[in-house]
């Protein structure tokens, strides 16, 4: 699972939060506990002390002397219970209360992750991904191809919009599949309203529930944020360039929609560009064409999209439209 540096740093110091919380309150239960039975404090401060002796004498391995302090530890351990039990409590009493008690709020359990911290970290990365919300109901479970007309889209074309929909289904579908063994990336194109945020959507949500590290932003706000590095130098939105560049997928939506300049057009590049040497993926949605692509970018932009993405093509109406029309 792939979070950022200071996410895990951050995440890190939850779970020893956690740890120090659970001591706590098991420093206060136990005072409780004591000052109800008095004798209580006197055979703990003795379990503590032979504990600490047969420790040493595991180490030194004096057999005889460790089984007479089994018998005594063992002795303390049964009147301790007794007392308890008298006054209405239990063992545990005396126990942390972890959160998880599979890991003891460590996030590991011999040496592998543990379930909690792996649903932990999934939420943190829905977090950065900066669409938690939307992919509760824009995911693969709710995508339908029922808006897309099966009508050919000129006379002299066997394509429909519903072929179109249902191939990019299908393409976004093993790109998911295939996404920790290849370095591929999609181009998506079609008009306003033909499914293109919510497919990338569906992408997102799959891989972030896989564990991956995504990052979703509008061509707006993306070269935003580089604009910001590069004269502002700081950290925009708790991101970093750093992770612009090196999270596992960047989805860029509605490239196009962004004044185009010559720096933004050499900061997409250097973007793209950077993602492709560290064989990270990128998904781009826009309503332009490529020949608009070719017009509005430079030639090596253009020339990187064309060679090292896969195009997805969504035609039809306004879907947006349509279902407002049938409610």
């Amino acid at each position: 699972m792939s979070i950022s540096n200071a996410a895990y740093r951050q995440l890190l110091s939850e779970y020893e939060e956690k740890q120090l919380a659970a001591k706590r309150g098991r420093r206060l239960r136990v005072q409780k506990i004591e000052a109800e039975i008095p004798e209580l404090s006197g055979l703990n401060s003795q379990l503590t002390e032979v504990s600490a002796r047969l420790a040493v004498m595991r180490v030194k391995g004096n057999s005889e002397s460790r089984a007479e302090l089994e018998r005594s530890r063992a002795a303390l351990i049964e009147q301790r219970n007794m007392l308890m039990e008298r006054a209405g409590y239990s063992v545990r009493d005396l126990e942390p209360v972890y959160e998880c008690e599979a890991c003891s709020d460590t996030g590991y359990v011999n040496g592998e992750m543990c379930s909690c911290m792996r649903a932990r970290i999934t939420d943190i990365l829905y977090d950065q991904s900066n669409i938690k919300e939307i992919l509760k109901k824009e995911n693969f479970r709710n995508y339908t191809l029922r808006y897309y007309s099966n009508d050919p889209v000129s006379p002299d074309s066997d394509e429909t919009p519903l072929s179109a929909a249902n191939r990019a289904a299908r393409t976004a579908w093993e790109f998911v599949q295939n996404f920790d063994n290849t370095s591929d990336n999609l181009f998506i194109c079609g008009d306003v309203g033909t499914g293109k945020t919510f497919l990338s959507n569906c992408i997102a949500a799959e891989l972030l529930d896989r564990g991956c590290y995504v990052i979703y932003l509008s061509a707006v706000k993306l070269f935003g944020m580089l604009a910001d590095s590069t004269f502002g130098g700081g950290k925009k939105d708790g991101k970093t360039v750093e992770d612009l560049y090196g999270c596992d997928l960047l989805i860029i939506d509605d490239l196009g929609t962004e004044y185009t300049n010559s720096f933004i057009q050499s900061a997409f590049f250097n973007c793209i560009n950077e993602r492709l040497l560290r064989k990270k993926h990128t998904v781009i949605s826009t309503n332009l064409s490529m020949e608009m692509i070719r017009e509005n970018y430079s030639e090596r932009i253009f020339s990187r999209i064309m060679e090292k993405y896969t195009l997805i093509r969504l035609l039809g109406g306004d879907i947006r439209i349509i279902r407002k029309m049938e409610e």
